[in-house]
Formats: structure tokens, C-alpha cells, sequence
């Protein structure tokens, strides 16, 4: 029970980080990306923890999410590293597999399959673009709206340039008494 709360948990988190979309904001004074950093990379491999915090109870673990040509793989651990799930999303076959211990899920995107779990649809391109601090200015924190008109106090912190690219090295996001924390350790372009 406690795993299933676990990855859950997790799982919710990411959709709370990454489902968002901005309000209308005026042109900042200060470009939002720094120079030298203006891509936006499509594939990637990233490396990291999270924590999430709802009331008193706090989980976390490690995330492990590698993007390419061929569609994503979003491992979750334990805090010692042990695979607690594992969300796969093929794009020839149109197939989106979660796996948790001997339990398997399939659907015919990540959004279809997070909305009938989690009752959230996650958007692994915006979650992408997040975690590239796409429109979100380094150490500010910035309301964000979900599709359902719930605002998230989320901030992005000290973005790391990789050549043309660049990455917040944490990102936290807060709505009422749940805190989600992603700290990447390490993110390459591909």
C-alpha cells in the first residue's frame, strides 16, 4: 500500500509540475533564457530526485527520464535506488506502458493513462520544456495555472548552461500544503 501511495505520489507530482501553462506575463526586462542557452533541447537523459509533501507526509525518490527519437522511459526509485515503476512511451506502436512490481498498465498516450490513475493528464513536453526553464526566470517564482484553474507558486533555480542549452538545476512547485521538489543532477542533450 505504501508503495502504490509512493508512486502515486510521484507520478502526481511530475503531472503538477509539468501540466501547468503560464498566465499572460509582460516581457521581462531580462531575457528569460541566458545567452548561449536559447534552445530547447528534444531529446535528452536526466538524472534526479524528487520529493513531494502533502501535509505532514513526505516521499521521495530518485527519477531517472531519458527522451528520444523513438519516445520516453521515466524510471522511479527508492531513495537507495531500487525501481519502484517504470513509465514507457513507444512512438511506433502509439503505447504508453506503466509498470509498478508484477503490475502492468497500458493506454493510448501518457496523458490518457495519468488522467484514469491519477486523475491528472500529463504533458511530458511541457515537462520538458520545465525543466529547460522555458518561460520561467531563474530564482522568481511565477503562478501558474492547471487546465482545471488551480494555481501552483512554482520557481525554477540555478540554471546550469550546457552549450546551446540549459537546465534549472531544481524546480519547486506549491499549491496549498503539497510541495513538489525536482532536483536534476545531471542533464545531457542528445
Amino acid at each position: 500500500m505504501r508503495r502504490c501511495f509512493f508512486v502515486c505520489a510521484i507520478f502526481l507530482a511530475v503531472a503538477s509540475l509539468v501540466a501547468c501553462t503560464t498566465m499572460p506575463l509582460t516581457p521581462p526586462a531580462i531575457p528569460a533564457m541566458p545567452a548561449g542557452g536559447n534552445a530547447l533541447a528534444a531529446y535528452f537523459s536526466l538524472n534526479g530526485r524528487i520529493s513531494v509533501r502533502v501535509n505532514d507526509k513526505v516521499d521521495s525518490g530518485q527519477i531517472r527520464w531519458q527522451r528520444n527519437a523513438d519516445g520516453e522511459r521515466i524510471g522511479i526509485y527508492s531513495p537507495l535506488g531500487t525501481q519502484v515503476a517504470e513509465l514507457i512511451s513507444n512512438k511506433r506502436t502509439r503505447m504508453v506502458t506503466l509498470r509498478q512490481g508484477n503490475e502492468t498498465s497500458t493506454a493510448a498516450s501518457v496523458a490518457e493513462l495519468t488522467q484514469s490513475m491519477l486523475g491528472v493528464a500529463l504533458d511530458l513536453d511541457r515537462m520538458a520544456e520545465w525543466v529547460q526553464g522555458a518561460g520561467l526566470r531563474e530564482n522568481e517564482i511565477a503562478d501558474m495555472t492547471l487546465g482545471n484553474g488551480e494555481i501552483w507558486r512554482v520557481t525554477a533555480e540555478r540554471y546550469v548552461v550546457n552549450g546551446q542549452y540549459r537546465f534549472a538545476s531544481r524546480v519547486t512547485a506549491a499549491n496549498g500544503d503539497i510541495m513538489v521538489r525536482l532536483v536534476i543532477d545531471e542533464w545531457t542533450p542528445q
